[in-house]
């Protein structure tokens, strides 16, 4: 799950420069770098690869902030993935593209019934895993730890602020 999340977050929103970045079409073009941030992920073959890549990962983070898995569904159409039992645990077989590997990540999700706490923050829209017992979770963090970001306290403190602005009109 985590070489997906990590898969999901190639592009994201820096804290410091609040700026969208991209960081997927470099990881592609540095093979080392690639095997190093996704092990299970075969290494993209040109640009036709990577620009497929940015598609279902575009259409993959939409269906997580839309808690959905309809464009997961579309591409596990047009990419069918063979999926046999073997020694009680499901495994998944098919040709070794980069797109198919992350379409077999996103299926074991879908399959361990963990895909639908996937989620994105609203401010930052970095991709986490909701742990908590009601799967209510809304935002990456309420605690500036190593990113330096609580998007959850500091949604908190402008709506706080927001109150307090408008009782003293």
């Amino acid at each position: 799950m985590e070489e997906l999340r990590g898969f999901l977050n190639s592009w994201l929103i820096p804290n410091d420069t609040r700026m969208p970045t991209e960081t997927l079409p470099d990881l592609a073009a540095d093979a080392a770098a690639w095997r190093h941030t996704f092990a299970r992920v075969p290494v993209p073959r040109g640009s036709d690869d990577t620009a497929e890549l940015l598609r279902l990962r575009d259409d993959l983070r939409a269906d997580v902030e839309e808690h959905s898995s309809a464009r997961l569904d579309a591409w596990l159409e047009r990419c069918p993935q063979t999926a046999r039992i073997e020694n009680g645990e499901l495994v998944f077989r098919g040709a070794a593209t980069p797109q198919g590997e992350v379409l077999r990540m996103a299926a074991e999700l879908v399959n361990e019934r963990r895909w639908r706490r996937l989620r994105a923050c609203p401010d930052c829209r970095w991709i986490f895993y909701d742990q908590s017992r009601n799967n209510s979770r809304t935002w990456c963090s309420m605690y500036a730890g190593d990113s330096g970001r609580a998007c959850g306290s500091i949604a908190k403190v402008k709506r706080m602020r927001s109150r307090k602005a408008a009782r003293a009109t």
